[in-house]
């Protein structure tokens, strides 16, 4: 009986812990880029999915950013994403990567064209919930 009643305690608990660590997207609504003529346009971000933060990172209390470059193609397709800056290093590049890589964009137009745009950085902060 004192088993049963120390274990239940120790999966509350555990369960507490679990349901006040999650991850705090931080995030803008557009972001900013280079049109083929050289001009600075915005990009809108029309969809944002879940941001994972990494079990290894949760269970040590790591907070940190991964600062994101890619390219958008006129079809909205992301290109030649990759990490540009990370802190810790290496410790979330594969989420942040995932969740921009899963993110959706309004292409920008000019002259009523949808038009490629390059040199776009995005930061991903991942903050651990106080």
């Amino acid at each position: 009986m004192y088993n049963k009643t120390k274990l239940l305690a120790l999966n509350t608990r555990l369960l507490l812990a679990i349901c006040l660590v999650s991850a705090v997207p931080s995030f803008a609504a557009s972001i900013k880029g280079t049109s083929p003529a050289g001009n600075e346009v915005v990009v809108e971000i029309k969809k944002t999915p879940s941001l994972k933060y990494p079990r290894r990172a949760e269970r040590l209390g790591v907070e940190g950013f991964v600062t994101v470059g890619f390219d958008l193609s006129a079809e909205g397709e992301l290109i030649d994403l990759r990490v540009i800056e990370s802190q810790p290093r290496l410790m979330f590049d594969k989420s942040a990567l995932k969740f921009v890589q899963d993110m959706d964009f309004d292409v920008p137009e000019e002259d009523g064209n949808r038009i490629m745009t390059s040199d776009i950085k995005f930061r991903v902060q991942f903050q651990l919930e106080k």
